[in-house]
C-alpha cells in the first residue's frame, strides 16, 4: 500500500520534534542530577554527554521497540521508508538516529584527523597543504549552512525536517490523514523563503570575504615578491660595483691580465689593442704581446 498521499505536513513534524526535544531535555536534566550524586568531578567530566545519552537512548528506545516516540504519537505521524510502503528497518532507523544526534561530532572529528594527517605528511608541497587545511576550515563550518538550506526546502516543499531523514530516505505520514485539518500553510513557505534568503546572503558575505582575503594574500604575495627583487637588485648593483672594471669595455675584468707597468686590463681586450698598438692604453709606454701576464686566481 502506497502512502503517498497521507504525507505529513510541516506543523504536524515540527510539532512532533519540538516534542521529543522537550523530553529529551527533562531525560538529559534526569540524568545529569544522577551523576552529579557521583562527585563534582565526575559531573564535570561527563555532564556534557548525559544529552547524548538521553537523546540516543529515547530514540533507540522507540526504534528497536519499532514504536512511535512520544513526539510521534502526539501528533499522529509514523516514519516509512522511501517508496511510502513499509516500516523502514530497525537498522535504518538507528543510522538516522545516530547521524542526527552524533553527525555533527563525527564529521569534526574525520575532519580533525584529516587535518594531523595532512599537517604529519612532508611529503605534501607547503602551498597545496595551506589550500587543504584552508579547505578543512571551510568544511568545519558548513554543516550549519547546510541544514539551514535543508531546513528552508522543508518550511516550502515539507518533505524531510531533519537532514539525518534525507540521508537515510524515512518519511513521516499521517496515520488519519482524512482528518487533517484544514490551515493555510502559506506561513511556512514564508519562513522557508526567508530562511533561504538569510543562508543566502550569509554565504553571499562569507564568498565575499574569502575572494577579499584571498586578494589580499595574493597582493601580499606580490609585494613580498617586489621587495625581493628589488633587494637581489641591490645586491647584484652593489657586487658588480665592487668588481673591478676593464678601462678598455668598461665592464667586469675579465681573465685579469697585467702589463710590465702595472696596469689590468681583460685578457682578450689587451691582446686586440696590441694588435694595432704597441703601447700600453694607459700611459703609452712601450708593450709587447709577449710581456702581457695572465693572472690566475685575480679579478
Amino acid at each position: 500500500m502506497d502512502f503517498r498521499n497521507a504525507r505529513a505536513r510541516q506543523p504536524e513534524i515540527v510539532r512532533s520534534v519540538q516534542k521529543d526535544a522537550r523530553y529529551t531535555n527533562e531525560l538529559s536534566e534526569d540524568l545529569s542530577d544522577i551523576l552529579r550524586l557521583t562527585g563534582s568531578r565526575n559531573w564535570i567530566k561527563y555532564n556534557q554527554l548525559c544529552q547524548l545519552i538521553a537523546q540516543l537512548s529515547y530514540h533507540g528506545f522507540a526504534s528497536l521497540n519499532n514504536l512511535q516516540t512520544l513526539g510521534e504519537e502526539y501528533t499522529g505521524i509514523i516514519q516509512v521508508d522511501g517508496d511510502y510502503k513499509q516500516i523502514p528497518s530497525r537498522l535504518l532507523q538507528l543510522v538516522a538516529i545516530i547521524l542526527e544526534f552524533g553527525g555533527d561530532a563525527l564529521f569534526l572529528r574525520v575532519l580533525q584527523k584529516l587535518e594531523l594527517h595532512i599537517a604529519a605528511h612532508d611529503e605534501i608541497v607547503p602551498d597545496a597543504k595551506k589550500k587543504l587545511q584552508k579547505l578543512i576550515q571551510y568544511m568545519r563550518q558548513s554543516p550549519s549552512y547546510i541544514k539551514a538550506l535543508h531546513k528552508s526546502l522543508f518550511y516550502l516543499d515539507a518533505g524531510k525536517y531533519q537532514l539525518s531523514k534525507r540521508t537515510t530516505g524515512i518519511n513521516y505520514v499521517l496515520i488519519r490523514h482524512w482528518l487533517q485539518p484544514e490551515f493555510s500553510l502559506y506561513g511556512y513557505k514564508i519562513l522557508g523563503i526567508i530562511t533561504f534568503l538569510q543562508v543566502t546572503v550569509s554565504l553571499a558575505i562569507g564568498g565575499w570575504e574569502a575572494w577579499k582575503d584571498h586578494k589580499r594574500q595574493q597582493l601580499e604575495a606580490l609585494k613580498q615578491a617586489a621587495k625581493g627583487f628589488i633587494q637581489r637588485e641591490k645586491q647584484s648593483n652593489q657586487l658588480a660595483a665592487n668588481v673591478p672594471q676593464c678601462i678598455l669595455c668598461l665592464e667586469p675584468r675579465q681573465n685579469g691580465s697585467l702589463t710590465p707597468c702595472g696596469h689590468l686590463f681583460c685578457w682578450s681586450c689587451i691582446l686586440d689593442w696590441l694588435e694595432e698598438r704597441d703601447e700600453c692604453p694607459l700611459c703609452r709606454e712601450s708593450l709587447k704581446k709577449s710581456q702581457v701576464i695572465q693572472l690566475q686566481n685575480y679579478a
